[in-house]
């Protein structure tokens, strides 16, 4: 799994995503409060100012030239009085009409300067009556505090949504640490490494629970298992002596003379021996994990002396060639001529075997030109009594569990079994096993 769809990343995009939320507000707000400030303090001096040049009586309202300016324009639309900075200029388009009440707006583009001003309008007495007062004050501080604070809030939130994630992962990371240690230890348990525990974390949390509770299921699935497979030896056994004595008598009815019910009947009762055979091997091979035996085998010989031991069956050996493995003899000659039988019954004329080492691998090929697997058959003949169609069923005289014990050993021998897709005109299984 890749990790944008793990837990990790998934809670540290929602803590980032989260925070960089409640941060972007929060930063709205702030910046809009001291804009709101800012414009107030501005419009409080507006006030101040308007009230000091009412008591002015000369001309010259005396503003400075780049802080503001001032202007008095009467009735009919003539100034009357004005900054230096506003000497000999027109009345400024400044939107007020005379006796409303006071007025505070922005206002940008005035002669006075590039600069956007915050200007206040009121209606003041004149000498030949009333007049409309105007004092500005620009507004470029207001802005520029507001974009300098502007731009370090874009700045400083990536920094804390990019530190805050970096923690949350590393945070999360090893909190889970101990969860995917639990995930590889099971993912690694087979059937036959019931035995085996996960590790338990040593904080006593959720997930030291977790673990506690994994093992409990392990060690009940341990006990159930080795159970079954006890049973099915028990069983097994109990059932050879009579399934053998009954064998005897019927080998000995029939040689007195034929008898077609008691042929059948034999013949039923050779089928239960193989099958009680097999289920005996099931069992052993249940209970090994592995092949621990570290003995070098020939095998090719292995090939020989079971194609030797074939009662009938035309088989070619002519590509069969040198190739040794580390493991069981016993063994890896069960799943051979499990193999070899399994091919011989479902062969039409002959089967070809063959045997070469390449690349640090023995590769075995088994071939028959019987009627084939489908393709999407191919997994369910390695299953235990696994059947594919009336072409290979219980009436070609197998158990179906020869090829499942097969697989078993190759795999416990760390090799492979495969059925070769590309091969047509039967069925073709290739055995991989790791070369000395």
């Amino acid at each position: 799994m890749s990790d944008r769809g793990s837990v990790r990343y998934r809670v540290t995009a929602i803590a980032t995503w989260v925070v960089a939320l409640v941060l972007i507000v929060a930063s709205v707000i702030l910046v809009s409060t001291q804009r709101v400030q800012l414009t107030n303090g501005v419009d409080a001096a507006l006030q101040q100012r308007a009230a000091d040049m009412m008591l002015i009586q000369s001309s010259e309202l005396g503003a400075s030239g780049e802080e503001g300016f001032a202007q008095i324009i009467n009735e009919d639309n003539e100034v009357i009085a004005s900054s230096r900075n506003l000497s000999g200029q027109a009345p400024l388009p400044i939107p007020y009409r005379l006796g409303d009440e006071d007025r505070i707006q922005t206002v940008s583009n005035l002669a006075v300067d590039d600069d956007v001003f915050r200007v206040l309008s009121r209606t003041v007495k004149s000498g030949d009556g009333q007049a409309v007062l105007h004092v500005g004050a620009t507004f470029d501080t207001v802005q520029e505090s507001t974009r300098t604070l502007v731009g370090a809030l874009l700045v400083t939130i990536p920094l804390v949504a990019a530190s805050l994630a970096a923690l949350v992962w590393w945070l999360v990371g090893r909190t889970l640490d101990p969860v995917e240690a639990i995930r590889a230890e099971v993912a690694d348990i087979g059937a036959t490494d019931l035995h085996r525990r996960v590790p338990i974390p040593k904080n006593e949390d959720e997930i030291s629970r977790l673990a506690e509770t994994m093992n409990g299921m392990l060690e009940r699935l341990d006990e159930a298992v080795s159970r079954q497979q006890r049973f099915v030896g028990d069983a097994s056994h109990e059932l050879r002596s009579p399934l053998a004595r009954m064998r005897t008598e019927l080998e000995v009815e029939l040689s007195m003379g034929p008898n077609p019910q008691l042929a059948s009947l034999l013949e039923e009762v050779v089928e239960l021996q193989t099958m009680i055979e097999d289920l005996l091997e099931l069992a052993k091979t249940d209970a090994k994990s592995a092949v621990s035996v570290e003995t070098a085998v020939d095998l090719d010989d292995v090939v020989f002396r079971e194609v030797a031991n074939l009662p009938n069956g035309s088989v070619d050996i002519s590509k069969v060639s040198a190739a040794q493995v580390f493991g069981d003899r016993v063994q890896l000659g069960r799943a051979i001529r499990n193999l070899i039988e399994n091919a011989n019954r479902h062969a039409v004329a002959r089967v070809v075997i063959t045997l070469q080492e390449i690349d640090g691998e023995a590769i075995l090929t088994v071939t028959d030109d019987g009627p084939g697997i489908p393709i999407e058959k191919h997994e369910l003949v390695f299953e235990r009594f696994g059947r594919i169609d009336a072409a290979r069923n219980r009436a070609d005289g197998g158990t179906g569990l020869g090829l499942a014990i097969t697989k078993e050993t190759i795999e416990r021998h760390g090799g492979t079994i495969t059925i070769d897709a590309t091969h047509t005109g039967g069925a073709r299984l290739v055995v991989r096993l790791p070369a000395t």
